[in-house]
């Protein structure tokens, strides 16, 4: 720690304590003696101090000291003088470690030492010790009161760290459109379509997708019903298609699937939950009440944490019979009224 313009403390032993302490104020400074010579003459006042200062003659000139008895007379004048009442620039000492110990030992000097009398001239040296005048603590002390009273005004949180705390749903706040319906989650391959590498002749559309730079055509074919069942379900639900496909594939092929713009939220495999090795959907990331969420997916393993929320249905590949779909519309519109569907679905799931 650099040291203060203002103090300056120099250590004495390993308890810290410090060896000497220097207050400068304009030009003059106070030699206070050190804690071992205080210590000692703690029980007999000083009777000397001596004063460093660079205009020693002006300011000496008009002190008079007291004559003594040459027998009381020290040979020596250079005899260390108790330190002066603390003042304000003693808190920078407690910052150090056993500074706190030394001060209270200079309050204790301070009580067991007569103070100087009225009669001794303010501002002067007499063998009691140094005299401030009153004007130096009474500016000082008000404001340091001053500063003790001013209000502690808390720094505004930055709202960056506001958007870190809230949480982060996957799906953005439902929409004025859809205040009241509850929200349907859609698998994609294999429940409303499938998708090959291989050539499909009757494919419905063909994507091409990069892969390792190279363009891969991926041959689509959609499941019997879907158009219809989009669209019937996009008039009494919030439709989320959620699959476990990367976005440079499934994002292509929902363009060309949703011909009735009624899917309004996309998930992808980055919004998936890996759960021992399945990608699995987790409906509590969604921000949406799950009493009032459905997911249908051909993969039991995809909806895992919530079994009462889902819609089982067969895998499809290529079957132009398959009516699932379709079939399902009389119940998901049922479902729009209940006040829970985990409590149905539940007794569903057991039925089926």
């Amino acid at each position: 720690m650099s040291q203060s313009p203002i103090t300056q403390v120099s250590p004495e032993n390993d308890l810290c304590v410090p060896q000497g302490i220097i207050t400068q104020a304009s030009e003059s400074k106070f030699i206070i003696g050190t804690k071992t010579e205080e210590l000692a003459n703690k029980s007999t006042p000083a009777k000397n101090i001596s004063i460093s200062t660079s205009n020693t003659s002006t300011t000496l000139a008009n002190v008079e000291e007291p004559s003594l008895p040459a027998s009381q007379k020290s040979p020596n004048n250079t005899a260390t003088q108790r330190p002066p009442p603390r003042s304000f620039l003693s808190l920078f000492f407690c910052c150090t470690w056993g500074a706190g110990a030394m001060i209270n030992d200079v309050d204790r000097a301070d009580n067991a030492t007569t103070a100087p009398t009225s009669s001794t001239p303010s501002g002067t040296v007499s063998n009691k010790g140094i005299t401030k005048k009153p004007t130096t603590s009474s500016t000082t002390e008000p404001e340091k009161s001053a500063q003790d009273s001013l209000p502690v005004i808390p720094e505004p949180i930055p709202e960056v760290l506001i958007e870190e705390v809230e949480r982060k749903w996957l799906l953005d706040p439902i929409g004025s459109e859809h205040t009241g319906r509850k929200c349907l989650v859609l698998d994609l391959d294999e429940t409303l379509v499938h998708s090959s590498f291989k050539m499909i002749h009757q494919a419905d559309f063909v994507v091409p997708v990069e892969i390792e730079n190279q363009i891969h055509n991926v041959y689509v074919i959609k499941r019997p019903g879907v158009d219809q069942f989009l669209k019937k379900m996009g008039e009494i639900y919030e439709i989320v298609v959620f699959t476990a496909s990367l976005s440079k594939y499934a994002d292509p092929v929902l363009n060309m699937l949703d011909i009735h713009k009624v899917v309004k939220h996309r998930l992808f495999r980055e919004s998936c939950f890996n759960h021992k090795g399945n990608y699995v959907k987790d409906l509590s990331q969604l921000g949406r009440e799950l009493r009032d969420t459905i997911i249908i997916d051909n993969s039991p393993a995809s909806y895992i944490f919530h079994q009462n929320n889902a819609v089982p249905i067969s895998s499809w590949f290529n079957d132009p019979h398959d009516t699932e779909l379709l079939d399902l519309i009389p119940f998901l519109e049922d479902l729009t009224t209940v006040d829970d569907v985990m409590m149905v679905l539940d007794s569903y799931n057991e039925a089926h």
